[in-house]
Order: structure tokens, then sequence, then C-alpha cells
């Protein structure tokens, strides 16, 4: 017998077939969480999405929560919290505003801004101690080598929020860990892409050039479930030949 929990379609230019809660399975995941449907933050979709390239940004996040969760349960670390870059807030005019959307001004002219909003912001905690997160998915279709769109201007964002300290903002989301600082995590497609962003990010001129070393990349091959937490993340300052790890 069929519960009729999910229902399914098939977007253009995406192989896999996409499924999702329909109400009778929003009942019953509410129902083993002990809450309301409307703390799901589900709703009934009204028409199916046609936008190939928002699905497969949305894809990416997911995947990437799903891969960070799994990570999670075989390590010592405790996720915390995730806020992907779709979930909104409704502003007093009545309007929706990306949560995690954010702007900083130039360290060096306050009359240059910098808006972006991350593909999402997660935190880690371990021993007592929290670690906050910035995850940036490329899926090698920006351009990488010009500071006024593409990567290098999402790179200028986080260099000069990093130095605003703009981003204790997310302390009330996690608990009310404290935050002294944080990473940014690029996941891109290609060894060869990765160190193409490297060379573009050492050479952009940037007044506190140790901030580039709080941004780190990694490939899609090597981020797997068994290896998110080891030694396979290095700067995206190419003078900096550390490999780190998270945790």
């Amino acid at each position: 017998m069929s519960l009729k929990c999910l229902k399914a379609f098939s977007p253009p230019n995406i192989p896999e077939r996409i499924f999702y809660l329909d109400s009778e399975g929003a009942e019953i995941v509410a129902g083993e969480l002990h809450v309301d449907v409307a703390d799901l933050q589900w709703y009934r979709y009204s028409k199916t999405p046609k936008d190939y390239f928002f699905i497969k940004h949305f894809l990416a996040i997911n995947d990437f929560r799903i891969l960070l969760t799994s990570a999670c349960r075989i390590s010592p670390l405790r996720l915390l919290g995730f806020i992907p870059e779709y979930v909104g807030e409704k502003t007093s005019q009545g309007n929706v505003k990306k949560y995690i959307r954010d702007s900083v001004c130039d360290i060096a002219n306050n009359a240059v801004s910098y808006s972006h909003t991350p593909d999402a912001v997660f935190a880690l905690e371990k021993d007592g101690s929290a670690a906050l997160f910035f995850a940036e998915i490329d899926r090698g279709t920006e351009i990488v080598s010009d500071p006024e769109k593409g990567f290098l201007k999402c790179v200028l964002f986080y260099l000069n929020y990093w130095t605003s300290g703009k981003y204790t903002r997310y302390q009330s989301d996690f608990g009310g860990k404290t935050f002294k600082t944080f990473r940014t995590l690029v996941i891109t497609t290609s060894q060869a892409r990765l160190e193409h962003m490297r060379e573009a990010v050492t050479k952009m001129p940037f007044s506190q050039s140790n901030a580039k070393r709080f941004i780190w990349g990694t490939t899609e091959a090597k981020a797997t479930v068994l290896t998110f937490f080891d030694p396979i993340w290095c700067s995206l300052d190419t003078e900096d030949r550390n490999v780190y790890k998270i945790g």
C-alpha cells in the first residue's frame, strides 16, 4: 500500500529524479520528532521549480550538508547547527531577505562595500570549544581572476568580513557560543582549479595579507565522509605551505 509520503519530479538537465515530502510524509516526520509540522519549516509546493541552475545549487548545498552531518557522526566533532543560503526572514516591509546575506565596508575605503550570501554557515564543537565556518561550493562555472565579480569578489567579502568582526552576529544562532574567528571552506571541482584559485587570491592585494590564510580549499574528490576532518585543506595563500585539518 502506498502511503503517498513522497512526491518526485524530473528537472531539465539533471539526470536524477528529485523527491520531496508530501503532506503525509511531513506529518510522519513531525510525529517522529515530536514537533508540529510548522516547526519543520515545511510547506506544500504549488509548482515544480524549473530553474536548472537554482536546483543544481540547491542540491549541491544539501549534498554538502549530508556530507558534513555524516562525517560528524563518526567524529568527536558535534554539529551545533547549519544554516543554508536559501533560509529567509521577513523584513519590516513584508519582503523576504536571505538570512545569511550580509554586507561589509572595505577596510581601506568606507565608500566601497561588498555584499554576499554564503552557501552555508555552520558551527562545530569539540571538548566545549566551538568554531564557526562558512561554506562555498564551487561548481567550476564562476570566473576566478576578476575581483569585480565571481570568486575573487566573494573572497574580498570574506577578507573584509573577517577584519570587521561582523561574523559575531552568528553567536546567537549557535547556542551563544563565542567565535574569535572563522574559517571559509571552499570545495571545488579539481586540483587544477583549486591551484588557479590559490594563485589568484595570493596575487590579490589586501592590507592584512594573513587574512587570506583563514580561507581553506579542497576538492570534491578529497572531501568524503571519512576524510572531511582530515588534513585535506590548504590555505588559498600559496605562501602558506601547511595542510590543515578541521578539529
